[in-house]
């Protein structure tokens, strides 16, 4: 203690800051009506495609926080039917299989809770759903849930070796 060893990252330190930040995948893996899809962007950044009556797409998000929400699972990473499984891995995913039906087929459609209520508008964009497979997006395979956020480990990530 007396050399200065053991005393604490300052608050105001870049790297500190940067280890708590929140942990989210860019690209989540999404189980909607029992199938696996890859969002585009992160879970919170997902866009409703419908038009506004202004001939706008509608700037509202897909996850609405008064709403139900999914939950984040770890799962094997298996494949289809008629693909290559990947050797005994595991993956986060969020998942919309507890949902009722109809949240699931809003969160498909990809439409705010406003407009998965009038079906009569139309779509201003495609949604950005992309059918999961394990072996093309491996890179997109995530081993950990995500947390809200990252902490430092108390050593600052490495251990040294003490020889006396």
């Amino acid at each position: 203690m007396d050399a200065g060893s053991f005393t604490p990252a300052a608050l105001g330190d870049p790297a500190t800051r940067q280890s708590e930040a929140p942990c989210r995948p860019a690209r989540p893996v999404v189980q909607i009506l029992f199938v696996r899809y890859l969002a585009a962007r992160p879970l919170d950044e997902i866009q409703c495609v419908a038009q506004t009556r202004r001939r706008d797409r509608c700037t509202l998000r897909m996850l609405a926080s008064d709403g139900p929400n999914g939950v984040w699972r770890l799962v094997p990473a298996t494949a289809t039917q008629g693909q290559l499984a990947l050797p005994a891995e595991v993956m986060s995913l969020y998942d919309l299989s507890s949902l009722p039906y109809a949240e699931q087929v809003r969160w498909r459609t990809q439409r705010c809770p406003q407009h998965a209520a009038t079906p009569t508008a139309g779509d201003l964009a495609l949604t950005d759903w992309e059918p999961f497979d394990p072996l093309v997006h491996h890179a997109h395979v995530h081993r950990r849930l995500p947390t809200h956020s990252r902490r430092a480990h108390p050593g600052g990530g490495a251990q040294k070796a003490v020889r006396r």
